[in-house]
């Protein structure tokens, strides 16, 4: 085998690769590259750690999620919501760059994890309302933080910080900076249509708003000294104090890096006419932000060049490497263009990101949506701005935990039947009292689960109480989990000791007799209680009824 073809192979681009393909991964390799440089930059400000961190966290990432990812037309680099998240690390958590660098080596070795795991699937389940409070979030903080660079002043580190900074920022405004800011958000607005097929807003911004500032407002701060060539290895500060410390904040950016990663693979599955792999996926982007981290770059995950890269004609790992490829050229060769860059036109550029990431669909329907997502939405999107990004995540989870178990219980008692049945027609005799009715039946939902369990108690309490006899019907139950076959037990038992065939169980499924039989609560039951079908619970309990009660 030849060495092409070996390093074909180790890309896995098919061998039948040809020239139309090659030209669509460049062309939408250097089209997602011309997004992916301005916002490694900027985020690199925006966290705190840097421009230069931000494009060797971009050329680190990108490589590894290149060679190593699972999901056709991904471009990875800089990623607002890891950004931000890296941004609390470095004002609340670490106490250097070396422990911020430690932060985002964790990150990925957790990110990493959550791959060898298997565990995307199921990071995936994270429920909608939840995500939108976390980019709302995001996107009002990212506009709050860069008004303050527009305006000449340094981005503070939490919302309220920036908030509180904002008055002086006022009193002090470099003037010019304020006019490249809003020219570069006019640009970015006015930037549609046929204009968008000959650059993206984001680079047209980047190149027309730097030449308008060095040519007429050379009194806009600018980014200052970019270091030129490849960065050498650092290492983070690993310590067990540090660890601990900053193994929450690690958590929340391996979660959310992982989160909005799978959230645009789906639309890209469908672009690209592919299937990804999740786990795949989300350890090629840990590798590549272990190695960020060790190089002291920033930590990444989907970046905003992706779908560009995809609607370009990207679509195998060629066109990641493009991306890598530029940020490396800027490194090597174009330090000193970069350094000239104001740091007003990557504002003006990230305040159009931050108003596209809020969550506009979801605010414009908050009067519509049901009150426990509005909740979440709300409360996540509360605790991230004013509190800290780590509870956030927490508590989302836990509050979203919670209104799905409420929707579920609403749901699995709703389809919960509960009827009497007169005794004339089970013991099909003329003379029975017409309206007596001893006997009540239960039919039972397809899911019993500990949302309902409490709920399902007390239901089915009372028809035991109502009742002499009652046949719980099962035989349409086929999942039951722990906490809904133990409580649904004891009631059984609580109701037999005193009158034995009280209840009757008839049709107990596979997947139910399972969930029993592993707690020990069939052979716990009373003798005869359990009966193959509702014939047989009929005949059971005509023999009970015709039985006078001891």
């Amino acid at each position: 085998m030849s060495i092409a073809q070996t390093a074909l192979n180790k890309l896995a681009v098919r061998p039948s690769y040809s020239w139309g393909q090659l030209r669509g991964d460049v062309f939408g390799g250097l089209t997602a590259g011309s997004i992916v440089l301005p916002a490694a930059v900027g985020y690199g400000v925006i966290s705190g750690l840097g421009p230069v961190a931000g494009l060797y966290g971009a050329t680190a990432v990108s490589l590894f999620a290149a060679l190593f990812g699972g999901t056709r037309g991904m471009i990875s680099g800089p990623n607002i919501l890891v950004t931000l998240t890296m941004a609390a690390v470095v004002s609340q958590y670490a106490n250097s760059l070396a422990e911020a660098a430690a932060a985002a080596v964790l990150a990925g070795l957790i990110q990493i994890g959550f791959g060898v795991l298997r565990l995307g699937r199921f990071v995936s389940y994270t429920p909608y309302s939840l995500i939108a409070g976390f980019l709302t979030a995001f996107g009002i903080l990212l506009i709050i933080k860069q008004i303050l660079l527009g305006l000449g002043a340094s981005a503070g580190g939490t919302a309220l910080d920036s908030v509180r900074a904002l008055p002086d920022a006022l009193r002090e405004a470099n003037v010019e900076a304020i006019i490249v800011a809003v020219f570069c958000v006019a640009l970015g607005v006015a930037w549609r249509g046929r204009l968008l097929k000959i650059a993206p807003a984001q680079f047209a911004v980047l190149v027309f708003g730097t030449i308008v500032a060095v040519l007429f407002f050379t009194g806009a701060p600018t980014i200052g000294n970019v270091p030129q060539g490849l960065p050498s290895p650092e290492l983070p500060e690993f310590t067990l104090d540090t660890l601990v410390r900053l193994l929450q904040p690690a958590f929340a950016m391996a979660l959310l890096s992982s989160l909005s990663t799978l959230i645009v693979a789906l639309p890209l599955d469908t672009i690209t006419g592919t299937q990804h792999k999740p786990n795949q996926e989300l350890a090629a982007q840990g590798m590549g932000n272990v190695a960020a981290g060790f190089i002291g770059g920033m930590p990444g995950g989907v970046s905003p060049g992706t779908l560009a890269n995809a609607f370009s004609g990207g679509r195998t790992q060629v066109a990641g490497l493009t991306v890598a490829a530029l940020m490396v050229s800027v490194l090597l060769f174009l330090g000193p263009i970069a350094e000239r860059v104001p740091l007003s036109v990557l504002a003006g550029i990230l305040i159009i990101n931050g108003w596209n990431i809020i969550d506009w669909r979801f605010i414009k329907r908050l009067h519509r949506v049901p009150a426990d997502y509005t909740i979440v939405m709300v409360l996540t999107c509360s605790i991230v701005l004013f509190v800290d990004i780590t509870l956030a995540v927490v508590v989302g989870f836990v509050v979203s935990a919670l209104a799905a178990a409420r929707r579920r219980e609403m749901m699995e008692t709703e389809v919960l039947i509960s009827t009497p049945i007169l005794d004339s027609v089970f013991l099909e005799n003329d003379d029975a009292d017409p309206f007596e009715a001893r006997a009540g039946v239960v039919i039972f939902p397809d899911r019993v689960t500990v949302a309902s369990a409490r709920e399902v108690s007390r239901i089915v309490r009372s028809d035991i109480q109502a009742h002499q006899v009652v046949i719980f019907d099962m035989s349409r139950t086929f999942f039951i989990d722990d906490s809904a076959a133990v409580a649904i037990a004891d009631l059984i038992r609580i109701a037999t000791v005193r009158r034995p065939g009280r209840v009757v169980i008839a049709g107990l499924t596979k997947p139910v007799t399972e969930t029993f039989d592993a707690f020990g609560l069939r052979s716990a039951m009373p003798e005869g209680l359990i009966v193959p079908d509702m014939d047989a619970a009929r005949a059971r309990v005509r023999d009970l009824l015709a039985t006078p009660a001891p």
